[in-house]
């Protein structure tokens, strides 16, 4: 059964609002030049470009999702979060929230969602879970895609369904704001 629009909404405010709370406030705070701006802007292309092909291969509920980046890192969309945080921070010249939210991402937000979606993932898929999970590294990527990996595409489909596109939105709001910032004072 569909979850309804309302309820799906809600659910993705309360999981994606302390993230746009953050944005605002890097915006907000942000003192950017242009050397910063510039050197930031290429985590953030980087980690929204990772996050649009691991959206596009991940199949949620469906299978171990091992094509695409899901074949060299176990969690492709958390590193592109990861350096999307590093970008923007970068851009804002705010090396004390990057400081931060380093420190929030791997003291707390990393190993609170390993220990949830391994657990589901182990639950609902079993040996292709526990193989994958032991084969393939958390965040640093490994030169060798995983062996057991699947022939799946890139979908477009996926990109909507795992709702990058909200995501890709947000970053990009989040680059012209900061943008603003720099060239409106």
């Amino acid at each position: 059964m569909a979850t309804p629009f309302s309820a799906r909404i809600k659910r993705v405010t309360l999981k994606t609002a302390p993230i746009y709370l953050a944005l605002i406030l890097l915006v907000y705070f942000a003192r950017p030049d242009i050397p910063w701006f510039i050197i930031g802007l290429l985590p953030v292309g980087l980690g929204e470009a990772l996050r649009v092909w691991a959206a596009g291969h991940l199949k949620k509920t469906r299978e171990v999702t091992t094509t695409g980046p899901y074949a060299y890192v176990k969690n492709p969309l958390y590193l592109g979060t990861l350096l999307i945080l590093i970008g923007f921070c970068l851009m804002a010249k705010n090396l004390y929230l990057l400081a931060a939210g380093i420190a929030i991402f791997f003291v707390y937000y990393a190993p609170f969602k390993k220990e949830r979606e391994s657990r589901r993932l182990r639950e609902h898929f079993g040996k292709a879970w526990v193989d994958y999970d032991h084969a393939v590294p958390d965040y640093l990527p490994s030169l060798r895609p995983y062996a057991k990996r699947g022939t799946g595409s890139w979908e477009r489909k996926g990109f909507f369904e795992n709702s990058e596109h909200g995501t890709f939105l947000a970053v990009l709001a989040g680059v012209i704001l900061i943008a603003l910032r720099l060239w409106g004072g």
